[in-house]
């Protein structure tokens, strides 16, 4: 019976880790690693980094640590309006959501609008030499853009780890 229940358990973790890993994923976000003040097009919107953390040789390489942030419109989905948020990372613990929050300001970049601090959601098998790590967070329905996006990477020592400006 207990070898029964034991099979059970690991059969459920495994159809959860799949379903998970067939989360549909915008494929801009994780495209590359960002240079600072590069912008893209993502769900039809300029997305800037301003700046963030350097992670040496890898920047700018088709294949490193990523951080990336995306605005999806309600008016496409018939949805409130979100945030897409993909990360990858060299180790599994550093990838968990747990780790990151949110602070958004207006145009003029003055002033707390919004914060939001991530739940714990592990990290994803690695792709490559990278843990990865995607999810969504709904926003107060007064807020579109133009804002930016801080995020707050608490693994690194900088208080202010990327700077994102969506317009």
């Amino acid at each position: 019976m207990k070898k029964l229940a034991f099979i059970v358990l690991l059969m459920g973790v495994g159809i959860f880790s799949f379903a998970q890993s067939l989360e549909e994923i915008n494929k801009d976000l994780t495209f590359k690693t960002w240079v600072d003040g590069e912008v893209r097009v993502i769900n039809g919107y300029d997305v800037q980094r301003i700046n963030g953390a350097d992670y040496g040789g890898n920047r700018n390489a088709m294949t490193g640590m990523i951080t990336s942030v995306a605005y999806h419109d309600p008016a496409q989905s018939g949805e409130a309006g979100y945030l897409e948020f993909y990360i990858t990372r060299y180790e599994q613990s550093l990838a968990n959501m747990k780790w990151f929050m949110f602070i958004l300001r207006g145009e003029d970049d003055k002033g707390k609008i919004w914060e939001h601090k991530l739940e714990a959601k592990t990290s994803e098998l690695p792709e490559g030499n990278f843990y990865w790590n995607y999810t969504t967070v709904e926003l107060p329905g007064d807020i579109e853009p133009p804002f930016y996006v801080y995020i707050r990477d608490r693994n690194i020592p900088q208080l202010t780890s990327f700077k994102f400006k969506i317009e």
